[in-house]
């Protein structure tokens, strides 16, 4: 986070900078008021910039086995462009690995799943899944709190996981 705060200090001093420049090599003809306007402009095109490219960047990193599951896109009013087109802030990847257990008649697959996202600050939080694939029910926790998130609910013949993991 610290980072782009100052990435936009940068950006903002560099374009104030240029038209700076401009303003004094056309010998004062432009004026003075487009410097801050440039900065300004130039900071939230960094900003815009910054949450259009992290999704792709992001993907760009996973592994080959790597399954992006689910996407999330949200409008804020702290992020003005949301509002033409909301970007991916939030998605959900299983990593390819799974571990099958039969137990009393029942095929019970364990696997995982991370949720990357980009709030006010970036972030992944893991998932441990139980998918019961004979009675269709899948259970979630949280990776850091088991015991306070359990999450149970019904599948479908048509869930992604559903269909990637069981036979």
């Amino acid at each position: 986070m610290i980072w782009h705060l100052i990435a936009v200090v940068i950006v903002g001093v560099s374009a104030g900078g240029i038209m700076f420049a401009l303003r004094k090599l056309s010998r004062n003809r432009i004026p003075k008021g487009l410097i801050p306007i440039a900065a300004r402009l130039a900071m939230f095109w960094y900003l815009a910039y910054y949450d259009y490219s992290w999704y792709e960047f992001k993907a760009s990193l996973l592994p080959d086995d790597a399954v992006i599951v689910s996407t999330q896109q949200t409008k804020s009013p702290f992020r003005p462009w949301s509002y033409v087109r909301a970007p991916v802030n939030v998605f959900t990847v299983f990593d390819g690995n799974a571990r099958t257990i039969r137990q009393d008649d029942q095929i019970i697959v364990e696997y995982y799943l991370y949720t990357f996202y980009n709030t006010s600050a970036e972030g992944v939080k893991t998932w441990s899944n139980l998918l019961n694939c004979t009675l269709m029910e899948r259970v979630f926790f949280d990776k850091d709190q088991p015991e306070a998130t359990m999450r149970v609910e019904k599948v479908s013949y048509s869930d992604e996981m559903y269909r990637r993991l069981c036979p």
